[in-house]
């Protein structure tokens, strides 16, 4: 088994790194995430681009994980739907695939079934919520993630307390 350790009071799984990938991405884009126990986790590309009027992330890429444990890196798509999250949507970048700890194994077009209805994101600058293009919503809609992009530390965090049944999801602001 991998080695966990010790940060603050919990244990951390930290990802594994696989080879690099400096590649253009594509809405639809299926990727996989390796555990230091050698697990592996599924995610998809599901849009890229600027995220609405105030572009605050050009190029940002939102994408989906899915609590879908696999011992190969070989995706079954059948199983990669919304009721399968292992936590809420969240912004990235490239980084995550340069540095080798996303790598891209498979793409399917994408389908109104592969997607959540509503994307929701709570937005510490209006201490409120957005959408995935940066509108406002009346109230939060679950799963909700972070409207901000997501650094190495806080992304293993989440997948750190995802995997281990502890709620992972956006500020819920003190209204």
């Amino acid at each position: 088994m991998g080695r966990a350790f010790l940060k603050g009071a919990r244990f951390v799984m930290p990802l594994k790194k696989m080879k690099g990938q400096r590649r253009s991405h594509h809405v639809g884009d299926v990727f996989v995430l390796r555990l230091e126990d050698s697990a592996y986790r599924f995610g998809r590309i599901v849009k890229i681009g600027e995220s609405g009027p105030r572009g605050r992330f050009p190029g940002g890429i939102l994408a989906y994980l899915y609590d879908v444990p696999a011992e190969s890196p070989e995706p079954d798509p059948g199983v990669l739907t919304p009721d399968r999250l292992l936590m809420p949507p969240f912004f990235t970048m490239n980084w995550a695939w340069n540095k080798g700890y996303f790598r891209t194994v498979a793409h399917e077009d994408l389908e109104p079934t592969h997607l959540l209805k509503r994307h929701c994101f709570y937005d510490a600058s209006i201490d409120g919520y957005v959408d995935e293009n940066d509108d406002v919503l009346p109230s939060r809609v679950e799963p909700c993630g972070w409207f901000a992009l997501t650094n190495f530390e806080h992304f293993q965090h989440e997948v750190d307390e995802a995997i281990a049944g502890r709620p992972v999801y956006g500020a819920i602001p003190n209204k």
